[in-house]
């Protein structure tokens, strides 16, 4: 949907189903501005254990707006950011889905899983040592509900 805000267009776009099933993002094409609020964090690991999360869609969700035209990254919580930022979290998102998933497919618990998972690409980033445990937990917990067999 386009709208028109005295004289500034604002483009709204629904991604997909990612962080939540409700998830939309504003484009401020003038100010070449992308708000997109929790579920892009810039150099921030996901929220704890993403509870309501859709971790393939949230993938898929990243890789829209990547294709999207704009410079800035506004993401609701902390710093701004930029194209890049969303290219490197859909590879962060990437990698935890993919590594969690293949620990999921050998039949390792979450323990198990958790003390396999390698996400020290990401060590510098904020949260780290505190939620990545937790989006580890996260990602298992989506995984096992909706993972069929191998």
């Amino acid at each position: 949907m386009t709208i028109e805000l005295g004289s500034k267009t604002v483009e709204l776009r629904y991604l997909g189903k990612n962080h939540s099933d409700n998830m939309i993002v504003m484009n401020f094409p003038a100010e070449r501005t992308l708000y997109a609020v929790d579920f892009i964090p810039v150099k921030t690991v996901a929220y704890k254990t993403m509870s309501d999360a859709y971790l393939p869609g949230w993938i898929k969700s990243l890789k829209r707006v990547e294709q999207m035209d704009f410079d800035i990254l506004s993401p609701g919580h902390g710093n701004l950011g930029t194209k890049a930022d969303v290219t490197a979290f859909r590879e962060y998102m990437t990698d935890l889905y993919e590594q969690v998933l293949a620990q999921a497919r050998l039949g390792k618990s979450l323990e198990e899983t958790k003390a396999a998972v390698d996400l020290s690409n990401y060590k510098d980033w904020g949260q780290f040592d505190a939620w990545s445990p937790l989006n580890i937990e996260g990602a298992y917990t989506r995984i096992m509900l909706h993972r069929r067999g191998n």
